[in-house]
């Protein structure tokens, strides 16, 4: 048992968040703001599914399974009086293996009796708290999956859209759209991604290949003109075409699913790991040195520096399992910042950074910064981004404050990110002894209450005889933030 009993929670500290934070007697509940969960869930199932569950791995079968697999046979046989004489005449049993392994994620929130009696909101905290640590646990949950289709393919698995040859070139117009889909489809079949069943229709299944993007990802499909024919064309007629209704028609036999990051209210990352995004926590002025990008969206978030507000950002120390964390990398990244409309200097105006080897999730040292004049870290060409010139003329600054958005982009200043295209098991989900478990621990004669949720779980691409992620594809591409007022690079 931990001594001494602290309190994150306590109703001091609750109190003075805000003075409309007190409960008042005509309230119900506190308002829970939408969060996302676990979005891959629903996406799980057999072997046929997008995402396969492997449950081997239950109370007392250990914590790693090795998954065989075996390829076909392809030579060439006998034909006519031909007889197999030699060993060589025989087919070859190709095998191999790999494996999925399972661990703990937990994670735990304290509260005492005084904080419901305080607050008002008597017993209303404890249930909320078994609610927000379920949703915790699917968010942290689809992070990582998503991670792994971003950090652990081959080059096979990786298309750069526009048929550029890397992110580094990628302009604005290089975004998700209809070929690019069709592109995508016609490089995963041949790599042995076979559609996934998604569903039932009166009693027959349905095989697709699933595209899932971000709301930021999927943003220049909706406006792209060949999509949209293609909606007026053979979509249905009346009210009932999606370009009324909203959502996406299969593309090709093509399923497409949106995920919509949530710009939560909360001290944590926002965006994903397909659209790296955060908000300034500590305003930055016009200078020549290096310093520290913070996030969080207020100085009380920023002052928290156990908060990865950049755990999506390009080199960031992302950890999936005990032991397997992706390393920082010392190739040079570049962010942009954007000022909200309503700032009172610079409003709307857009600031470069690069970074390479200083980020730790929580903060990322800079090492140059596009000004006006070089000078130290201050650079008037960043990638391939010149002060003030072409497209960019009248839009850059170098003085940022609290609460401007913050976004991963190329060298050229173009936001980007990822969409993927999923067949059937694109990835294995394995589950252990415990999964959402709930329990708690009582202190100081039960005055002091810790909630906590744990799961034993692990997830891994699914691969093939020769190591290969046969089952998906990501797309690289530009994104656009609608509203951020960014320029078309081209």
């Amino acid at each position: 048992m931990p001594y001494p009993i602290t309190g994150p929670n306590t109703s001091d500290a609750l109190a003075a968040m805000s003075a409309d934070s007190v409960r008042q007697l005509w309230q119900k509940s506190v308002d829970i703001y939408e969060q996302s969960e676990d979005y891959f869930q629903q996406f799980e199932g057999s072997m046929s599914s997008p995402i396969a569950v492997r449950t081997d791995l239950s109370k007392g079968a250990g914590a790693t399974l090795n998954i065989t697999t075996r390829a076909g046979y392809y030579g060439e046989g006998k034909s006519g009086d031909g007889l197999f004489t030699e060993a060589t005449d025989f087919e070859e049993d190709l095998i191999n293996n790999y494996k999925l392994k399972v661990d703990y994620l937990r994670n735990a929130t304290r509260h005492t009796k005084r904080t419901e009696e305080l607050m008002g909101m008597r017993n209303e905290i404890v249930d909320g708290t078994v609610e927000q640590l379920g949703r915790w646990m699917g968010r942290e949950k689809t992070a990582r999956m998503m991670m792994l289709f971003r950090e652990r393919g081959a080059s096979d698995n990786l298309i750069v859209a526009g048929g550029k040859a890397s992110e580094a070139t990628l302009s604005s117009a290089n975004g998700l759209v209809y070929d690019e889909i069709v592109g995508a489809a016609s490089r995963l079949e041949p790599m042995g991604g076979r559609p996934a069943m998604l569903g039932r229709v009166n009693g027959v299944d349905i095989y697709r290949l699933l595209v899932i993007g971000t709301t930021p990802g999927l943003f220049s499909l909706e406006t792209d003109p060949t999509y949209k024919e293609h909606l007026e064309q053979a979509g249905v007629l009346g009210e009932g075409n999606k370009l009324f209704t909203g959502g996406f028609s299969d593309v090709r036999g093509n399923r497409i699913c949106k995920y919509n990051p949530i710009d939560h209210d909360g001290h944590g990352p926002v965006g994903s790991a397909w659209n790296a995004k955060a908000f300034l926590g500590t305003a930055i002025a016009a200078g020549t040195t290096a310093f520290d990008i913070t996030g969080g969206g207020s100085a009380a978030a920023a002052a928290k520096t156990n908060k990865k507000y950049f755990k999506f950002f390009a080199g960031s120390p992302f950890e999936f399992m005990p032991g397997d964390t992706i390393t920082t990398g010392s190739t040079v990244k570049y962010l942009l910042i954007v000022n909200p409309k309503n700032a009172a200097t610079d409003p709307g105006k857009i600031g470069m950074y690069s970074y390479t080897t200083g980020i730790d999730g929580n903060k990322i040292t800079i090492v140059e910064r596009l000004g006006s004049a070089a000078s130290g870290a201050r650079v008037t060409t960043l990638g391939s981004v010149v002060w003030n010139t072409g497209v960019w003329s009248g839009l850059h600054t170098d003085v940022h404050p609290i609460g401007a958005t913050i976004v991963q982009c190329n060298a050229k200043g173009v936001p980007i990110g990822d969409t993927v295209l999923l067949g059937n098991a694109a990835a294995l989900r394995g589950y252990g002894e415990y999964r959402n478990f709930r329990s708690q621990d009582e202190h100081n004669g039960g005055f002091v209450m810790d909630k906590y949720i744990t799961s034993v779980f692990g997830q891994c691409l699914r691969k093939d005889t020769q190591g290969r992620a046969p089952g998906y594809v990501r797309i690289r591409h530009a994104l656009n933030y609608a509203g951020l007022g960014l320029p078309a690079v081209a």
